[in-house]
């Protein structure tokens, strides 16, 4: 996503208009508006300048400024993303103006840190494995160093082992992972399980545009009880550290009450899944009554090599595009291309993919395809799957689905 929105930056007004700002427009606005505007809509081009002009103009120390006006303007970016009336682009353009913001204050905090003062806890953060996005995570990185933590951060792509072993190697008070995308959710949850099983007791914050409260409560929090936090945003994550290295009962009992509160909630939202059971469910299995498909012209393996990439692109899927981006649109208008048509994603969807094909018509002019294809006799046993190949036998193992459904009575093979 980050090299996606580089490249939009040298496309961008290629076929999406765009009102543009001038200096002269920009300047006449008071500075804090300035600030706030920068972020809130993703714009660059000042915010080296502007901050500069707040530092020097005003006495507040440089962390106050990040804390202060900059996370402010961060604070309405999550607003607007969680009300659906921003997007997962917008949001990611939004965080690298705050990341160029807080690389400009970073060196007057350094300096104005005080020499010999002892830290009040060691920090490890990390993004998690298969998530790319740190902008959050080194603002936190920076707000807790500049109030004496030490913090040591692994950076993104990092896997469960290394944050943990980390972790116990520095003697860690508290572990923060962070993540953008959806299946973060999930690698979060396996590292609050693997905390459990090891028998660690750290605590474990949770942050990030994709992480929420409930998602907290109701899905990590039970792999690692009573010390699985979730931090909404930098600003907070000062005090949050603080109970926690000082191990404030009252706090943690607050959380408890708060999280319990929350799945309790939860579950009764959730309607109550009526199971088959696996026996009857193995009696109304699909049977095919169709007559029997010609077999394919080859079977086993083909290899389809230097293929012409352009053969494929009209054959492209959209729909997980817009999805990693966050942008769904409402019935009848979810699925490309309709979802250029919905209220409320369309435009920022059409922006997107106009940016998208303009790259991906770059690379097809330097990339050749390659594919393999393997079609092979294939039979059930039981709810299995048994595929022949080279006179071998290579079982697929299945379960059977048993969930009822209303206007179903066939219980398939998942």
């Amino acid at each position: 996503t980050e090299k996606m929105l580089l490249y939009a930056e040298k496309v961008k007004g290629k076929g999406v208009a765009k009102k543009n700002t001038t200096d002269e427009d920009w300047f006449k606005k008071p500075l804090t508006e300035r600030l706030s505007d920068a972020i809130v809509n993703g714009i660059d081009k000042y915010i080296v300048k502007d901050v500069e002009e707040y530092r020097v103009s005003t006495d507040i120390e440089p962390i106050e400024i990040i804390e202060g006006p900059l996370l402010d303007a961060m604070g309405i970016v999550g607003d607007l993303f969680g009300s659906g009336k921003m997007f997962l682009p917008q949001v990611i353009k939004s965080a690298r103006v705050m990341k160029k913001a807080v690389a400009h204050l970073t060196p007057f905090i350094e300096a104005s840190k005080k020499e010999g003062a002892s830290n009040k806890g060691v920090v490890v953060l990390a993004t998690v494995k298969g998530d790319v996005h740190d902008i959050g995570k080194n603002i936190v990185g920076v707000v807790l160093g500049c109030n004496n933590y030490k913090v040591i951060d692994l950076g993104v792509m990092c896997p469960l082992e290394k944050i943990l072993s980390t972790a116990i190697t520095e003697k860690a008070d508290i572990i923060g992972v962070s993540g953008l995308i959806t299946p973060s959710l999930r690698e979060m949850v396996n590292i609050a399980n693997e905390m459990t099983k090891r028998g660690m007791v750290l605590p474990l914050l949770i942050g990030g545009a994709t992480t929420s409260r409930k998602h907290t409560a109701v899905k990590i929090w039970p792999a690692y009880p009573d010390l699985c936090i979730y931090v909404p945003d930098a600003s907070r994550a000062v005090n949050v550290a603080t109970s926690l290295v000082n191990k404030d009962a009252k706090y943690l009992a607050g959380v408890r009450t708060l999280y319990e509160k929350v799945q309790a909630d939860h579950s009764k939202t959730m309607q109550r899944k009526e199971i088959t059971k696996l026996a009857e469910c193995r009696e109304k299995k699909f049977v095919c009554t169709s007559p029997t498909p010609p077999p394919p012209n080859q079977l086993g393996v083909t290899v389809l090599d230097n293929y012409d990439l352009n053969e494929v692109v009209d054959l492209i899927d959209w729909k997980p595009f817009f999805d990693v981006w966050q942008l769904r649109g409402r019935y009848p208008n979810r699925a490309y291309p309709k979802i250029f048509d919905d209220k409320t994603v369309g435009a920022e969807a059409k922006k997107l993919f106009a940016e998208a094909k303009e790259m991906l018509g770059d690379l097809l002019s330097s990339l050749k395809g390659r594919a393999v294809v393997g079609l092979f006799p294939a039979h059930s046993t039981g709810d299995d799957v048994v595929i022949e190949h080279e006179q071998e036998q290579h079982t697929l193992y299945m379960m059977r689905q048993q969930v009822k459904t209303p206007k179903c009575d066939i219980y398939v093979d998942t």
